[in-house]
């Protein structure tokens, strides 16, 4: 689609706030429809905060649906289990610390293996593994690689928009500078401005209980303190209060490694301004007492000195006012429990994209956005609830569980598969049936 049907989005473009993941795929699938689009972006460069980040078969479904090309640049960094045996393997599980009876497992015992059994052949039609893993960076230059120089404005921190009498937006920045728009699309992360216009000041992100500590281990020490078998492939350590994923990036050269612990009593508070504080190893050995040494070890000597504070976004407001809509974190930031965050962005990213390609005049935006609203918000939404379960799952403190492994397993391999295996093209069609 294109030509006179986007005469109207080449008029002015669509304006996407946010440089991040999602930002670029709604602007690489709106610009493969022949519609006109300007990403505005606050840092002086595209840049990626974090270091890894795993994709299931639904993210990588959106990355080929969104263009073929893409998925073609992702696997040229993609990192997948060693063990050729564990292809269908999207995590193994092990005890992280000592169970709490006698003859009980010991830390570093292995659980079990949470293995693609439903349809895993669509990885490999798709040329993945059941999990494939990627340094942000490495997706990020992918992406910018598929746009044009001229599309984004940097330096430009959005502060808010209004509508002109021609029914185009009038954006306002922080440095005094101003643009027009037909639309906006709001891809500014859990902070975001542009939420603030389309959902009020009332929906906030809401501290989750929880702390990441990270650590990028190289191979050789990796391989050194763990064994080729934990280092090299996708593992989840589980235990009473917290748990710890660690997985191999940068094709095994680098072992991203996450720490998280669970704050005790049932409600949280984060009181502190910033999100990323000040940590020390010490504080990690401390967290993480009587864990598995050897992984307590190695994280600890390879941490960075900050800890981030997990934050996500519920609420049951309409991701969309008029011609502002919200893509990605910016609407349902989630935990990283699923590793689902940054897959539900492509996800979204395909949808919207085909949707406002399918309405074809910017005069009647508005359609669909409610319409993209109509299918991503309970999806997304009922994903930032699974994530936090899967916490309390990985974590011992879901009462009916507790350190029962199966039914554990049980409990986390219907969330995945329910994470997995959405029919994104049957979610497009019934998206547009709002249109």
């Amino acid at each position: 689609m294109n030509g006179t049907a986007f005469e109207n989005y080449a008029q002015i473009p669509i304006a996407i706030v946010g440089g991040g993941l999602g930002g670029l795929a709604l602007a690489i699938g709106l610009l493969k429809y022949g519609i006109q689009v300007h990403i505005y972006e606050s840092a002086e460069a595209f840049s990626e905060i974090g270091a890894g980040v795993a994709f299931g078969i639904n993210s990588i479904t959106a990355l080929h649906l969104i263009d073929p090309k893409l998925l073609e640049g992702y696997k040229k960094h993609a990192t997948f289990n060693a063990d050729h045996d564990r292809a269908s393997t999207f995590m193994s599980f092990r005890w992280g610390i000592d169970e709490m009876k006698r003859d009980g497992h010991k830390a570093g015992d292995v659980m079990w293996n949470l293995d693609d059994d439903w349809r895993s052949e669509r990885a490999e039609a798709l040329g993945v593994r059941t999990r494939s893993c990627i340094h942000r960076a490495r997706l990020l230059d992918e992406l910018v690689a598929l746009l044009p120089a001229d599309v984004t404005s940097f330096k430009k921190s959005f502060v808010t928009a209004e509508e002109q009498n021609d029914g185009s937006l009038k954006l306002r920045f922080a440095d005094g500078t101003t643009a027009s728009a037909s639309a906006l699309i709001g891809c500014d992360g859990i902070k975001s401005k542009v939420r603030e216009l389309v959902c009020g000041s009332g929906v906030q992100a809401t501290y989750a209980g929880e702390v990441a500590y990270r650590a990028m281990v190289p191979k050789t020490d990796a391989e050194k303190a763990l064994g080729s078998d934990l280092a090299f492939n996708g593992h989840i350590y589980c235990g009473y209060g917290g748990y710890i994923v660690t997985y191999p990036v940068e094709n095994c050269d680098f072992v991203n490694m996450v720490a998280i612990p669970h704050d005790s009593g049932e409600t949280w508070t984060w009181s502190q301004n910033e999100w990323t504080v000040p940590a020390t190893a010490d504080e990690i050995r401390q967290r993480f007492k009587g864990w598995y040494p050897s992984l307590i070890d190695i994280i600890s000597e390879y941490s960075l000195p900050s800890k981030w504070a997990l934050f996500d976004l519920q609420h049951d407001a309409p991701y969309y006012k008029s011609k502002i809509c919200l893509l990605g974190d910016s609407a349902h930031a989630t935990t990283p429990h699923l590793g689902a965050g940054a897959g539900m962005a492509m996800e979204d990213a395909y949808l919207l994209s085909n949707l406002i390609a399918s309405n074809g005049s910017v005069a009647h935006i508005e359609n669909a956005f409610r319409a993209y609203d109509a299918v991503r918000r309970p999806r997304t939404q009922s994903c930032i609830e699974k994530s936090r379960n899967a916490a309390m799952v990985m974590d011992f403190l879901e009462p009916e569980i507790v350190d029962d492994t199966t039914a554990l397993k049980e409990a986390l391999r219907t969330s995945y598969k329910w994470l997995w295996h959405e029919d994104l093209e049957a979610q497009l069609c019934k998206a547009k049936q709002f249109l």
